[in-house]
């Protein structure tokens, strides 16, 4: 695994990658990450999928290793970031993408806003909620996070990264997690608030590329079947024999299928 940084119009955007020198695939494989974590959420199933292409896993503006952002940033800021890291390590040649949660809307936006620079893109468990339902999951999760002297403070972000993960994966990968979303600080919650402002409706009406929705058997089951019922034309597959950690205990599995979902 190598990390790096490409200058982006939001300051430097930290990455991981992960190669090896049998790869078969020419394009590129761009991993995107769910809120409120960073590319560090890919590192169990890269090297997997690095048997077939180079994989790159970039953190967005104001998560992991990359630049704060201090303001509100929305999908398509995090989705041109990521554009530019391509621009700098891939050229002008077409690229793969993976997103996952918060990952799918950004994948979704880079396909609308540059058509012809996506191949494919697998999008695994998306948020795809009724702008209803996103007003009052932003109201409820994308506001700034407040500090205290108390440790119970923390307990909402423990509660995601590790005691939701406890017999899923070793406890020092989720705390690995959870410190991660701290270096956020107060504005842990912004993809969040992005993800609930973007209109996800207007862009999956909007996306031509050739694109692959995955159903998992999680609480996102619901959200990710609206997403296949917005784009006819995208294959649509459910897993539900994958109940949780899919990027961590269940990397096996969803590297191989993400790999053939990839082929042409």
């Amino acid at each position: 695994m190598r990390h790096g940084y490409s200058e982006t119009d939001y300051g430097q955007v930290h990455w991981r990658q992960c190669e090896h020198d049998s790869r078969s695939a020419s394009a590129d494989l761009y991993c995107l990450h769910p809120a409120p974590f960073s590319g560090l959420a890919f590192t169990s199933v890269m090297p997997l999928l690095a048997s077939d292409y180079r994989v790159i896993a970039p953190d967005y503006p104001g998560h992991g290793g990359s630049a704060p952002l201090m303001r509100a940033a929305s999908i398509d800021d995090y989705a041109i970031a990521v554009q530019q890291v391509a621009n700098d390590l891939s050229g002008s040649a077409s690229i793969d993408l993976v997103g996952f949660h918060t990952g799918c809307l950004v994948a979704l936006a880079m396909a609308v806003r540059w058509p012809e620079r996506i191949r494919r893109m697998v999008l695994i468990d998306v948020p795809a909620f009724d702008r209803q339902t996103r007003e009052t999951l932003k109201a409820d999760l994308g506001g700034m996070f407040e500090f205290s002297e108390a440790l119970s403070c923390l307990a909402g972000p423990w509660e995601r990264s590790v005691k939701r993960r406890a017999g899923t994966e070793p406890v020092e990968r989720s705390v690995a997690l959870f410190a991660e979303q701290l270096r956020h600080g107060t504005r842990m919650n912004a993809a969040f608030a992005a993800a609930f402002s973007y209109d996800v409706e207007a862009a999956f009406s909007a996306n031509t590329r050739p694109t692959t929705i995955v159903a998992t058997a999680s609480a996102l089951l619901a959200a990710t079947r609206r997403a296949a019922s917005l784009a006819p034309d995208a294959e649509f597959i459910e897993r539900l024999d994958i109940q949780r950690s899919v990027l961590d205990e269940c990397a096996q599995v969803t590297a191989a299928f993400i790999l053939t979902c990839l082929i042409d």
